[in-house]
Order: structure tokens, then C-alpha cells, then sequence
């Protein structure tokens, strides 16, 4: 879906023509059931995004498409958050010395022999964690193993990166990089790679499924339990679609109750997702609702899966979205998910889509505002809701531009790589879904690309 979004820069405004994300318009009588499909285009939004000094959302816009500071023909994406190096591996857990001098011993026992030291802040990398016979946590560093907590003194601490929850063993050492999934037709090529990693020791991080992919993703799981399977229908009572039909044909102001819309939109989608066990269930694609509407829908919906120990992943956000204007309005969503567990220590989860701009654009050479939106939520619950910053997010679909325009393969993985690089220090990121592995419409399929991409991620956690 191509989206023109007139922003303003300096008081001149510039229209600029991005892609939102893949959303092809479906006529039901004529495309099969397993393409992803969206209702007609909304209407072009004309709106000014600020650029907020304040953690205090003020500015009301428009409900809409925004994309963040995106102004004129010259834009250029910001620096990347963090600099992807020429050959890129996964990072090791850093420990970060806090005390102003810490000894690194011989063996994790404060009386075996000291053989190095180190100053504050001070980043060494771990490669083990253990516990002495007193309760005292040690990691394993290049120059010794190093005192987190000495006689109850801070003396050191793991930074927030995905590799150290990995080695707490409160996080699975799978990939990052999963699949998104359109149907069968590469179902050969995904077991392949399913088997080749799970064999390997890094098993694939996660996988989502449209309709016709419940056989498959019922394979992976036994292949591979701890690969997250992600399940979404495009078939409802009312046909083919990604959102309930009420919000195409009313405006805002004059939805139903959205309790009400749930329960509807719900109660049609049981009977294609009964027919999986997955993991995680998406509710919906990219719909056009407020963000208070969005999250009392959100809420029910949370309500019902309960009653069929269900796990959802809620608002399923085009790339760029929501404003952050507005994002306060979910937080009642994101409250009731943090107090409701879905199941015993799992907790509902975030969706999120990510694309580049344009169709040469990389995910993960594009800016915080397209692609690394992610990291601006989690900012913004720190300030008015902490412990939800933490809820697991999955970015459901990521890739370049519209979707239609095959890159070649080597760039394909040249972006999962870096994405995964940068993804690694959020670790409230479980795993995102590459677009896209399966024929139909008018999308491109990277099930070609497939063994490739298995070398490449077998190259990367095992340097």
C-alpha cells in the first residue's frame, strides 16, 4: 500500500512517497485463501510531526499514518544506534565494572589467586556465569573471573543485552531471525533450515504462520520446541480480512464498543486458530482504530483468550506507528497484560512491523523512527509504566520497502544479520519474522534464499 504523507520542514512542506508496509487489497473471489490481505487504502493524511523535548506526550493529530521526523526530499535516516562493524557476531555478554577497582581471580573463590584488575566502567566481556557456595554470582571474563557482588557491595554488573539472559538461562540461545511464513510452498525449504539449526545448537528463533501454514508450523514445533510459533488468519465469517469490518465503515467518532467488536472478531477467527497450537496468536494487521479504542478492544480480547489459554499478540503496528502523541492511550492494554499472564510465566505480547522506506532501503540501516520504533515505546513506559517495558515484543514483519521488489539474496541476509546485531541489545525483542517466505500475489519470496540465510546465521553465533 503506497501512502503519501505531506510533513513539514521549516514551514515548506514536501510531499514524499513511502510504502507503509505490504497490504495488498483483496477481492475475495478471485485470490486464494492463504495471501494476506487489508480492506482499502485510508485516505491520505496531512499532519505536522513534532518532535517531542518532553518524556510528557501534549499534541493531538489526526488519526493516521506518521512516520516521525521525516521532512523534505534531502532526508537522510539518523545514525544508527549502534554501529554495525564490517563483519558482524554475536555479542557477548558485558559485564560493566561499577566499584573503582575489582580483582579477577584464578577460579570463582574469592581465596583462589588473583591474576588481574579492573577500573570502573570498564566493559568485560562474559562467557560464563556461576555461583560460589556463599550465594555470590561470578562471571567468567578474558582476564579472570570477576566478583558481581562482593560481601553485598555492587562491584559489577551484567548490561541489558539479550546475550546475558541468555547465559542466566532466562532466555532461550535461539536466533533472533525467525520467518514470516505465507503458505506451504516453501514448507521443504523452512524444514531444512528448522533441522539445520535446531542441530546445530541455535535453534530458529520463531516462525509465523498465515492460513494453509498449520501443518508446518505443528512440524517446527516438533522439530524444534523452543522455536516460538506465531499464528495469524486471514479468514474470517465475513472473508478475507485483517480487521474487524467496522472500522473501515465508520468513522472514529462513531465505532461500536469495542467489547462488542471483539467478542465478534474473536468468536470468527476460533475456528481457523483451533486448528494450531500455537504459541502466540496475532489479533489483527495494521487496523485504523484510536489508541483508546485499540486498547479497550485489546483488553477483551485479552479477557477471552484467557478462557482458551490463549497467548495473543496485540496491535500488530505498520511501520512508523502509532505517534507517540497518542501512545499513552494503550497504556490501560499494556497495565491489564502485565497483571493477566497468559500462561504459567508468559505474559501477552507486542507486535510491531518494520520496513524500510523505500524498496533499496535496508531495515536495518533505516532510522529509530521506521524501524527501531520499538526502542521509542520502551523509552516512553520506562517514564510512566516500567514494569511493562519488558513485555516480549515480536516485530511480526520486517523487510525492504513495499515487499513486491525482490532484493537479491545476499542483501537479504545482509539485513537479517545487522538487524539481529542491533536487535541484541533489547532484549524485551523475542524475535522477528523476515519477509517473506512463500509464492502468491504480488509479494516476493525468499525461500531461494533460505540455505544461504542458514549459513550465514550458522556463521554468525558460532564465530
Amino acid at each position: 500500500m503506497l501512502a503519501a504523507l505531506v510533513l513539514s520542514a521549516c514551514g515548506q512542506p514536501t510531499p514524499i512517497a513511502v510504502y507503509v508496509t505490504p497490504t495488498p487489497q483483496l477481492d475475495p473471489t478471485t485470490i486464494p485463501v492463504t495471501v494476506p490481505g487489508d480492506p482499502p487504502a485510508t485516505s491520505v493524511v496531512d499532519a505536522l510531526v513534532q518532535v517531542l523535548q518532553t518524556p510528557t506526550p501534549t499534541a493531538t493529530t489526526a488519526p493516521g499514518v506518521f512516520f516521525g521526523p521525516i521532512v523534505g526530499t534531502d532526508y537522510t535516516p539518523e545514525p544508527l544506534h549502534t554501529p554495525v562493524p564490517s563483519e558482524i557476531a554475536e555479542r557477548p555478554c558485558p559485564a560493566i565494572v561499577q566499584a573503582s577497582e575489582v580483582n579477577l581471580y584464578a577460579d570463582p573463590d574469592a581465596e583462589s589467586e588473583i591474576i588481574g584488575t579492573a577500573v570502573a566502567r570498564e566493559r568485560l566481556p562474559v562467557s560464563a556465569l556461576t555461583t560460589d557456595e556463599v550465594g555470590e554470582e561470578w562471571a567468567n571474563t578474558p582476564g579472570g573471573w570477576l566478583r558481581l557482588l562482593a560481601d553485598g557491595r555492587p562491584q559489577a554488573a551484567l548490561d541489558s543485552m539479550r546475550a546475558c539472559d541468555v547465559l542466566r538461562g532466562t532466555q532461550p540461545d535461539t536466533t533472533l531471525a525467525g520467518l514470516h511464513v505465507l503458505n506451504d510452498t516453501g514448507a521443504d525449504e523452512v524444514i531444512a533450515l528448522v533441522e539445520r539449526l535446531a542441530e546445530s545448537g541455535h535453534p530458529l528463533g520463531t516462525i509465523k504462520g498465515l492460513n494453509g501454514t498449520e501443518g508446518l508450523l505443528a512440524e517446527v514445533k516438533r522439530i524444534s520446541p523452543e522455536t516460538v510459533t506465531v499464528y495469524r488468519s486471514v479468514l474470517t465469517p465475513g472473508g478475507l480480512a485483517d480487521c474487524p469490518a467496522v472500522l473501515w465503515e465508520h468513522a472514529p467518532e462513531d465505532l461500536p464498543e469495542p467489547e462488542s467488536v471483539a467478542r465478534e472478531w474473536l468468536a470468527g477467527l476460533e475456528p481457523e486458530w483451533d486448528k494450531v497450537d500455537a504459541d502466540y496468536y496475532e489479533v489483527m494487521h495494521e487496523c485504523p482504530a484510536t489508541m483508546d479504542w485499540l486498547a479497550r478492544f485489546s483488553i477483551e480480547a485479552m479477557k477471552i483468550a484467557a478462557g482458551q489459554d490463549r497467548c495473543l499478540l496485540l496491535f500488530s503496528f505498520p511501520g512508523g506507528n502509532p505517534a507517540l502523541e497518542v501512545f499513552d492511550q494503550l497504556l490501560p492494554a499494556y497495565e491489564y497484560a502485565l497483571e493477566n499472564p497468559c500462561a504459567s510465566g508468559r505474559n501477552h505480547g507486542i507486535a510491531l512491523h518494520a520496513y524500510g522506506v523505500l524498496d533499496t532501503d535496508l531495515v536495518s540501516e533505516s532510522d529509530v523512527w521506521m524501524t527501531f520504533r520499538h526502542r521509542i515505546f520502551y523509552e516512553r513506559l520506562l517514564h510512566v509504566l516500567p514494569e511493562a517495558a519488558d513485555l516480549p515484543v515480536y516485530i511480526t514483519e520486517m523487510g525492504m520497502g513495499g515487499g513486491t521488489l525482490m532484493p537479491s539474496c545476499e542483501t537479504i541476509v545482509r539485513d537479517a544479520l545487522q538487524y539481529t546485531y542491533q536487535l541484541e541489545e533489547d532484549p524485551y525483542v523475542k524475535g522477528f519474522h523476515l519477509w517473506n517466505v512463500g509464492t502468491g500475489e504480488q509479494w516476493y519470496d525468499i525461500t531461494p534464499c533460505l540455505p544461504l540465510l542458514g549459513d550465514a546465521l550458522l556463521d554468525y553465533y558460532q564465530s
